[in-house]
């Protein structure tokens, strides 16, 4: 039986084979494998799976919150293995040794980054906050003085610290006592020339010796320590060296006995702070999880799911060890279904899909992250049976259908109303018939048990029985008849075909064959065949009738966009107007209040007249014309407003009447010049407009044909100006420049010869000011040079 403790279910031994044929240990070992703790790992396998809602959204919070700081740049650093450390602290007698503890401090400085990112100062909503539970705010002094006292004492190389205020004297005993050594030896070998073998002396096992000719060492008193391999010289201590050695050894030994005694009060403390650091390596190892369940969401991208819906919708789901082969699924269930059939041609995917399902189920409930879109949501399930005969897997052995049914039944006997059953080519390998009965049998007994039942089988039994009952629902694996090759997509609400002839076909087995197989195969399979083909063509259709519905509406949104963005400039453009008007009238009022007062001065001092009467006539008037005046325009422009439509490249058309620019001058098209170009004709001008500048007014007939004439004499393309006056130059000038624009001249040459310069100067005056000419050059020294001068309008 399944063992629930305040939310955490400890799967049985019998669903170890389930989680794991479901791949979820492989994801495990992804998640630990960006631990950087050891605890972080431990604490990971002994996370378990949550059936409480509470508890898991708890759980979800917190690893949102470990998303949050990764996002943000957090760094975290390793924390070296203590465990097997803390263990022999348990021990009075035991010594760890340097190493372990300079691990110890190392580890409580990684623990205090830590515990201060977690708790650092962010927003009031932070996501992090999640985690503040997991460990407390501070480490302790105690903790902090260990490994201020550890870091002090040792250095990085995990040796005691040669500064060490109790070695610091000890080191110079040794200094002194080697350095008297030194002078001893340097000071004989200078009187004993004649005996040494060499001016240096040497140094065997820690003692210094002098280098003594065999020959010669009775003339040496003292201890021979050792020779070379010729045999020609002797190391030998004089009874002086001896003494002096010995204090160099003494004090090198009283050095070790200091730091031995210096690692027994390192251990003393360690030893102190034990419990408080086995609490810390609890903390470490909670937060270290979240943060490697965090690291692997941000690796695959998953998305936080949507634990207040019961229901299962899972939406562009991508199996996490698949990589870049994963295909992604989508499927969504009413809540009334309760078991799902799927069949469909081998290697279609349809084991996949159903391992795909239930090992997001696991997910779910080991951290709320799917690697799917967002807002995915599946229930929550006490346990996850499975039967998965993988046939994709060579390595390993096919399963009997012995004993398949010894692992059904042992499912069977243990699911409950919040189970989850997965059960793959459900009634194969036996007799098709009896394999079929049963496989109905046992998919009726699930689904009065159990809360889910997912069934991959190829038997037609389970799909006509699909149809029949309404809280079971057929679904197929996608296969395309062009390539007669699966696409791994999930159709539901469709049986699929095994397709197995079309496979057959594909793998070039004799066309005999096929034919005979398919008369074994009765008329009537043939006809189901052929009429699921039908099914499949039909969803083909529908869905392509909804993509040209949606892009149907994407576009009508559009084209009500525009009409919107078109009305809203018409009222800018009418308040821009009415502002204008209204600044006009303020200005005239002004004015003709002052023009009162001075008229009602002068009929108040003086007497009335026939001048002073025909002076109050003619201001009566003027205000009269003034008010007739604004309204005319008022209405004239209102008129405007109301006529001017959005102008579509389509709708313009030769011949038709058409307002030009910003001054809505009133022209007509004679050409289409390009692509949202026209040759427009504005009185006796032609000029090409871009469509945008075009607009038709209100009465505009677009089915007025113009026929276009002008007086305008034809350009030249060289106009010669040699002889004749300024003015005169000027106004031919002007008149091949009206000419050239009517009859749709973009360039012309003014051939007006050197001398002193008068005609040169004021063609390009009159050409800088006119507002038809684009630019103009001197010609090259060979066509004329600065006697000729090119014009483009």
């Amino acid at each position: 039986m399944i063992v629930q403790k305040t939310g955490i279910i400890e799967w049985i031994e019998m669903n170890h084979k389930s989680i794991e044929e479901l791949g979820f240990f492989q994801v495990l070992a992804h998640m630990k494998a960006k631990a950087m703790s050891e605890e972080g790992k431990r604490r990971l396998d002994s996370l378990g799976f949550l059936h409480d809602r509470d508890l898991l959204v708890k759980r979800q919070q917190q690893v949102a919150g470990a998303v949050d700081l990764l996002i943000g740049g957090l760094s975290l650093e390793s924390f070296p293995p203590i465990a097997q450390t803390l263990e022999s602290l348990s021990d009075p007698i035991k010594q760890i040794d340097c190493t372990a503890l300079l691990d110890i401090a190392l580890y409580i400085r990684a623990a205090t980054h830590l515990c201060q990112a977690v708790h650092a100062e962010r927003e009031d909503d932070s996501l992090s906050k999640a985690l503040h539970s997991l460990m407390s705010k501070e480490l302790s002094p105690a903790l902090l003085s260990l490994q201020r006292l550890v870091h002090e004492t040792l250095d990085e190389s995990a040796q005691v610290r040669t500064t060490h205020p109790r070695l610091l004297p000890l080191y110079r005993q040794v200094e002194a006592a080697k350095t008297e050594r030194a002078r001893f030896c340097s000071q004989f070998i200078k009187s004993n020339v004649q005996a040494v073998q060499s001016e240096q002396e040497a140094l065997r096992d820690g003692r210094l010796v002098i280098p003594v000719r065999n020959d010669r060492r009775a003339m040496v008193q003292g201890f021979i320590s050792s020779t070379s391999q010729t045999g020609n010289t002797v190391f030998m201590e004089p009874y002086a060296l001896v003494e002096m050695n010995n204090n160099v050894v003494l004090a090198q030994n009283q050095i070790q006995i200091e730091i031995a005694r210096i690692l027994k009060s390192l251990n003393d403390a360690a030893r102190q702070q034990r419990n408080s650091m086995l609490s810390l390596a609890d903390q470490v190892g909670d937060l270290d999880a979240i943060f490697s369940i965090a690291a692997w969401v941000l690796e695959y991208q998953a998305q936080m799911t949507d634990l207040d819906s019961n229901k299962i919708k899972l939406k562009s789901a991508r199996h996490p060890l698949l990589g870049k082969k994963a295909v992604p699924i989508t499927i969504s269930l009413d809540d009334e279904v309760k078991a799902v059939v799927i069949s469909g041609p081998n290697a279609g995917g349809k084991t996949v899909t159903i391992k795909t399902v239930g090992l997001f189920a696991l997910l779910n409930q080991f951290c709320g992250y799917l690697p799917a879109s967002h807002l995915s949501s599946l229930p929550l399930f006490d346990a996850v049976f499975t039967d998965i005969g993988d046939e994709q897997s060579i390595t390993e052995e096919l399963s009997t259908f012995s004993g398949h049914m010894k692992q059904v039944g042992s499912i069977l006997g243990k699911i409950t109303q919040d189970s989850l059953v997965i059960l793959d080519e459900l009634g194969s390998g036996t007799d098709p018939v009896e394999g079929s009965a049963l496989a109905r049998a046992i998919l009726e007994y699930c689904l009065k048990k159990a809360k889910l039942t997912l069934v991959s089988s190829h038997h037609g039994v389970l799909k006509q029985f699909a149809y029949a009952k309404k809280d079971v629902i057929n679904a197929s694996m996608e296969f395309n008849e062009h390539s007669h090759m699966p696409t791994f997509k999930v159709i539901q609400g469709l049986p699929g075909e095994s397709h197995a002839l079309d496979t057959a076909r594909h793998m070039k087995l004799p066309l005999q064959v096929i034919h005979a197989a398919e008369q074994y195969l009765g008329s009537e399979a043939v006809e189901i065949g052929s009429i699921i083909k039908d099914l499949e063509r039909i969803r083909g259709e529908l869905k392509q009738k909804e993509e040209q519905m949606r892009s149907r509406y994407l576009s009508m949104q559009k084209e009500v966009k525009d009409l919107e963005l078109a009305k809203l400039k018409v009222k800018q453009k009418e308040a821009q107007l009415r502002s204008e008007q209204t600044t006009a009238l303020e200005r005239f009022m002004v004015e003709k209040r002052k023009e009162l007062e001075n008229l009602v001065g002068e009929l108040r001092r003086e007497e009335l007249t026939k001048e002073k009467t025909r002076c109050v006539k003619s201001y009566l008037k003027s205000l009269e014309d003034k008010v007739l005046e604004s309204q005319s325009i008022v209405e004239e422009q209102q008129n405007e407003l109301e006529g001017l439509i959005d102008v579509q490249d389509e709708q313009l058309q030769e011949g038709m009447d058409v307002l030009c620019g910003s001054s809505k001058r009133l022209g007509r098209i004679l050409k289409k010049q390009g692509k949202n170009k026209y040759l427009v004709a504005i009185d006796s001008i032609r000029m090409t407009i871009d469509a945008k500048q075009l607009s038709i007014p209100r009465h505009a007939q677009s089915n007025v044909s113009v026929s276009y004439h002008s007086s305008a004499p034809t350009p030249k393309m060289v106009l010669d100006v040699r002889g004749l006056t300024l003015s005169d130059t000027l106004q031919s000038l002007e008149q091949q420049i009206e000419s050239a624009l009517v009859h749709g001249m973009s360039s012309f040459s003014i051939i007006h010869g050197y001398g002193d310069g008068i005609l040169s100067k004021g063609i390009s005056q009159f050409l800088e000011k006119n507002r038809n000419i684009k630019g103009y050059r001197y010609a090259l020294p060979e066509d004329g040079g600065m006697g000729k001068t090119y014009v483009e309008l």
